[in-house]
This record gives C-alpha cells, sequence and structure tokens, in this order.
C-alpha cells in the first residue's frame, strides 16, 4: 500500500505540525517547518515518505511519530520509509 501525500500532510497538520505540500508545473514541493523537498509529480508517493520520515527525526514528540514507533515495534524493529506495494 502506498502513502497517499495528502493524507500525510492532513494528519501532520492535524497534530499541530506545519506541513505543506504544493504542486506546480510538474512538481511537487513538500515542506516541514524550514525543511522542503522537490519530486517529480508522479513520485507523490515519495514525497509523502519524505515528510514522514522528516516528521518522525524533527518531532519524535508528536502523536504521529508515536504511533510509528508503536507500529515498529508491533512489526519487530524499525519499518521502512519507503512505501510498499501490496500484491
Amino acid at each position: 500500500m502506498r502513502r497517499d501525500l495528502f493524507v500525510t500532510v492532513e494528519m501532520l497538520q492535524r497534530d499541530g505540525l506545519n506541513a505543506d505540500a504544493r504542486l506546480a508545473r510538474g512538481l511537487i514541493e513538500v515542506r516541514l517547518d524550514d525543511r522542503r523537498a522537490m519530486f517529480c509529480a508522479s513520485k507523490a508517493e515519495k514525497a509523502a515518505d519524505w515528510l514522514a520520515a522528516s516528521a518522525v527525526m524533527t518531532h519524535p514528540e508528536c502523536e504521529f511519530c508515536k504511533l510509528w514507533v508503536i507500529l515498529a515495534k508491533a512489526a519487530g524493529g524499525a519499518i521502512p520509509f519507503g512505501s510498499r506495494n501490496q500484491s
């Protein structure tokens, strides 16, 4: 299952984080606080992964990150940030 960019942005915003994503001229610009990254529009799941990884690294106290840690522990270790396709 792939991570949805706009759901990720909404989850981070609801958690009080300054996250945003914008699409212009075939590029996605994602932002978390003062960190920014650009991705091709076809790579929205990579942009979502970048936002999730940035949140976990910079805001470990937020609910999004606490949930990530719980899921990682339940999975028996770290969960990779890359999106996975389910067959």
